[in-house]
């Protein structure tokens, strides 16, 4: 018999049965973590160490001195040592209030790495990169280039046939005393070896061309020529600043080494490249006798940093080894379009060869070979570069920090001492050691040009300098 008491005490059971089961269930569930909810909770964590490490690495920077405080003004001889620019970017990243540092800690810190590595008149480029072709021994080739047709569609057998024969070695003897401890020194003897090109040749002589650092401060020079008569030569004429030297061999010396005629290279219009161009360059590579490499032309315009010097160059994909320097880049007429001189050294990159361009070449070689080496304007300091990004940072100004001044020379005779800064040469806004250089290279020596430094970081002084002969 149906009993509605019954029914409800039932339905009333069941409810607190299903109530039971439901709780058990749900307390036995584990917590779900998603994905997403995962990769929040690691990003907090990992957030919250980066700002401990950030904060440890901000108090350690505060203590340490200033040596390591992104100064880049001496690198050491290998290239490496800390730069500004680095240093610069990881101030940036860094989420605490950066600190303007104190302009005196700053040059200190500059002075003690330019001891320590050796600031130079180019040093505060950055790292430098670009290495002549034959580091780090002087050497050079010049190669005789026998007229080619014009026409272009020549093989590269064709082509280096017809300017190998032109192609000659030279080898070079550097001696000295390299002292030690100041107490003793002993005798040296470097040699050398290289590549040039044979530009003029009359009755008397065959002049060459090649690269200023092959026969830079050699005691003695041989030329080989094709079939390895070598004969003596002498440096007429030399500008370093464009990393070009002409050299000479008399025809009494090459007849008696049996040598009895040579050819002249026909050289090329070099602003007539165009990136895609073929191009060989031909050498005497790692002095192992001529060999060549073919490649194309990279770039048209360059502009390289190298030991102080400001090169304009063509950049090539044809490989340039040590010896090549002062060898022939050559087009698919036959043409000299280039003095190969420089490499970029790295190992993160590779087919990276720079020549001097033709049209540099022969103005320069010609008035090399007729009137001798000209003088060079120089004012006898080493720096480096402040630029905007540390003028800010320091509180400096903008312009070129003097590192080191020459004993003697036209900038300690005007007054200029070590850690002043230049902002002003010859009514040009000097920007860093870059655009120093330059305006310095525009002088005439013997001229007296008005110089405004900064000192101690804040007062202005108003100079005179006269310039002098780097030659003289």
């Amino acid at each position: 018999m149906f009993d509605p008491e019954d029914m409800i005490l039932n339905n009333k059971k069941n409810n607190e049965t299903e109530d039971t089961k439901m709780n058990e269930q749900e307390m036995s569930k584990e917590p779900e973590i998603t994905e997403e909810s995962e990769t929040t909770t690691q990003k907090e964590i990992i957030e919250g160490s980066a700002v401990e490490d950030e904060l440890t690495e901000e108090q350690q920077v505060e203590e340490e001195d200033m040596e390591t405080d992104g100064c880049s003004c001496g690198k050491a001889p290998n290239g490496e040592g800390p730069s500004l620019r680095e240093y610069r970017y990881e101030e940036q990243v860094k989420k605490t209030p950066r600190k303007r540092r104190n302009w005196a800690k700053f040059i200190a810190a500059c002075l003690i790495v330019s001891v320590a590595g050796g600031a130079s008149m180019g040093a505060g480029y950055g790292a430098v990169k670009y290495y002549f072709a034959d580091e780090p021994v002087v050497s050079n080739t010049p190669i005789i280039a026998q007229k080619v047709s014009s026409t272009t569609g020549l093989s590269a057998v064709d082509i280096i046939k017809g300017v190998k024969p032109s192609v000659v070695s030279i080898s070079t003897k550097v001696s000295g005393a390299a002292e030690y401890f100041g107490s003793f020194s002993v005798p040296y003897e470097a040699n050398g070896m290289g590549s040039g090109v044979i530009f003029y040749s009359d009755d008397d002589k065959v002049a060459i061309a090649t690269n200023n650092h092959v026969v830079n401060g050699a005691n003695s020079i041989f030329v080989t020529f094709e079939g390895d008569a070598s004969v003596p030569a002498k440096v007429v004429g030399t500008k370093s600043e464009s990393d070009l030297a002409v050299i000479t061999v008399s025809w009494e010396a090459l007849k008696s080494a049996g040598v009895k005629n040579v050819s002249v290279a026909s050289f090329g219009d070099s602003d007539h490249l165009e990136v895609g161009d073929s191009v060989i360059a031909i050498g005497n590579a790692m002095g192992m006798g001529l060999s060549a490499t073919d490649g194309m032309v990279s770039m048209t315009e360059q502009t390289i940093n190298v030991e102080g010097n400001q090169l304009n160059v063509l950049q090539t994909s044809a490989a340039i080894n040590g010896g090549n320097s002062g060898g022939p880049l050559v087009n698919s007429a036959g043409e000299v379009v280039g003095i190969n001189t420089a490499k970029y050294n790295s190992s993160m990159a590779e087919g990276m060869g720079y020549a001097i361009p033709s049209n540099v070449i022969k103005p320069i070689v010609e008035d090399l070979l007729e009137n001798g080496t000209q003088p060079r304007p120089y004012i006898g300091i080493k720096g480096t570069s402040i630029t905007s990004e540390n003028a800010d940072l320091y509180k400096l100004p903008v312009g070129a920090l003097i590192m080191e001044v020459a004993e003697g020379g036209p900038a300690e005779k005007a007054g200029i001492m070590v850690g002043d800064i230049i902002t002003s040469f010859n009514g040009n806004t000097v920007m860093d050691m870059d655009s120093l250089v330059k305006i310095v290279g525009e002088t005439k020596v013997g001229d007296t040009v008005d110089v405004h430094v900064v000192r101690d970081g804040k007062t202005g002084h108003d100079l005179k300098m006269t310039i002098a002969d780097k030659n003289s």
